[in-house]
């Protein structure tokens, strides 16, 4: 029973922090266009790069080959491949960084635009633009890692012999990229905070996020598993309806057509909604972490419990002052938001 009851009353504050996000979201349903921005980004990053590698490479593709031999050693694949992560993660973290000042922006009181988000993700990108190479290039190998298998895989349908040991050897790659990349995430959760904030460089940034995140590892760790969660949750209408549409179609192409349509919206939707709500929810904590204030749309909703303990954001607030680094200005943190 002890058990059940923390587990709801964790769900509880996972619910009321998504809720608190969604409304500074709803306040500012601009800041959905950031996720969207960058999702269409990549997606036509990664069209002109396969198109113009195919056309470069006779056919050949990321995903498809024709000779897995030219494959590996085909340098326009590698380049290609480095380009587009490299791109693609610039886009992510440029829009993230504009959704993270808007949020900034209404937590201090302000009304944010989405010019001036754009404007202030343009004047700090002299710490987005290396922390997206570091963050790109980390990614790409991860992406090297997985694909091991894979390469492998296609060798052997040529009629290159693989060894036991080389097969075992890029199964435990992917797994270690896996495990890796996890890690990745965590060290990194709160750093576009901090570029945002702090405007420090890539390596700087990455242990200052590590420094704070180990302050809030479990809490943060819970509600973003909430997060995705609720994500989760919010599909299954969507992809009831898409069920009920194809049902009623009895196979028809036109139904199938329509129901794909319409979970592929869905998804969409959900996937920008859930991003903007998340973006929001780390900067509440990073303020939360450097200030030792509740933005006023989090006040109840047990973001103060992040913390392991009390002493931990004592430590963080003296540790601010000996460095003599300026903390965020606090101003308007707890100052209730007119709709409320």
């Amino acid at each position: 029973m002890a058990l059940f009851s923390e587990l709801k009353n964790t769900w509880r504050r996972t619910r009321d922090l998504a809720s608190a996000s969604y409304g500074v979201l709803k306040r500012d349903r601009f800041l959905m266009a950031f996720p969207a921005l960058s999702l269409a980004t990549a997606l036509i990053i990664g069209v002109a790069t396969w198109v113009t590698v195919w056309v470069a490479t006779d056919g050949l593709s990321f995903n498809t080959v024709d000779d897995p031999g030219a494959w590996v050693a085909e340098p326009l694949l590698w380049i290609g491949l480095l380009v587009a992560v490299l791109l693609c993660t610039f886009a992510s973290i440029f829009f993230t960084s504009a959704l993270t000042y808007g949020a900034w922006e209404r937590f201090e009181g302000r009304t944010p635009t989405f010019e001036g988000c754009i404007s202030a993700a343009r004047a700090r990108l002299h710490v987005i633009v290396p922390w997206a190479i570091l963050a790109g290039l980390v990614g790409f190998i991860f992406e090297l890692l997985y694909r091991l298998p894979r390469f492998f895989r296609h060798m052997e349908q040529a009629g290159r012999h693989i060894p036991v040991v080389g097969q075992f050897a890029a199964f435990g790659a992917a797994i270690v990229a896996l495990v890796l990349e996890s890690i990745w995430y965590l060290v990194t959760y709160l750093v576009v905070p901090v570029l945002v904030v702090e405007e420090s460089g890539p390596i700087a940034s990455c242990k200052r996020s590590f420094a704070l995140f180990r302050k809030t590892w479990g809490k943060s760790l819970i509600a973003q598993v909430g997060f995705e969660l609720i994500g989760f949750l919010l599909l299954l209408p969507g992809l009831f309806l898409v069920f009920l549409i194809v049902l009623a179609g009895l196979g028809s192409p036109v139904a199938l057509v329509i129901g794909i349509g319409i979970g592929v919206a869905w998804l969409l939707a959900v996937i920008v909604a859930m991003s903007a709500i998340v973006g929001i929810f780390k900067m509440a904590l990073y303020l939360y972490v450097t200030t030792g204030e509740v933005p006023g749309e989090f006040e109840g909703t047990g973001l103060e419990k992040a913390f392991t303990n009390k002493k931990a954001l004592k430590e963080e607030r003296k540790a601010r002052k000996r460095s003599g680094k300026p903390q965020p200005a606090a101003t308007g943190l707890l100052r209730p938001y007119s709709n409320r």
